[in-house]
């Protein structure tokens, strides 16, 4: 278990606020995630008023890149150290789109299964799956693209939401 600060709605429309929050380690699948950047997106605000669902408190940010830093059992795609950017559509890699190259079209998206929650034990909703405004995340392997290239990360650009649809 990590202890973490993220970045939290509570209930509509309040203020944004930075939390504790408890981040599990990685499940079968899954690999948690060092965030080195997250960007901002309208989508945060339409969370944060409502707009997306009522399921309330959520966990913001959905478009980050970071380093893997643990990997769960039958993890083989990403290994610590790797360089992610965590897709906020968590394709499958396996289907029939995605076996063609069209990721875009995935029949089967997922995201990681564990609950990220506030210190009182509180569930957390993450932001499109991800819940990225935070200094530890974790993803599903298939959908964070590795980079074997350890360059160093300076930003995610404003518009990597609208680039990723």
């Amino acid at each position: 278990m990590h202890k973490v600060k993220g970045v939290v709605v509570k209930a509509k429309n309040e203020p944004a606020t930075v939390e504790t929050i408890l981040v599990p380690d990685p499940g079968p699948g899954e690999a948690l995630v060092d965030v080195l950047t997250c960007g901002v997106c309208q989508t945060d605000l339409h969370y944060k008023v409502g707009g997306v669902s009522d399921d309330f408190p959520f966990l913001l940010g959905h478009e980050a890149a970071g380093v893997v830093s643990a990997v769960g059992e039958g993890v083989t795609e990403v290994e610590v150290g790797d360089h992610v950017i965590l897709n906020w559509r968590a394709v499958c890699g396996e289907c029939r789109a995605c076996r063609k190259g069209e990721p875009w079209y995935c029949f089967a998206t997922h995201n990681a299964t564990q609950k990220m929650t506030l210190e009182d034990g509180t569930e957390l909703e993450p932001a499109l799956g991800i819940g990225a405004f935070a200094e530890k995340t974790w993803w599903p392997r298939a959908s964070a693209p590795a980079s074997k290239h350890r360059s160093r990360m300076i930003s995610t650009p404003p518009w990597a939401c609208w680039a990723a649809a």
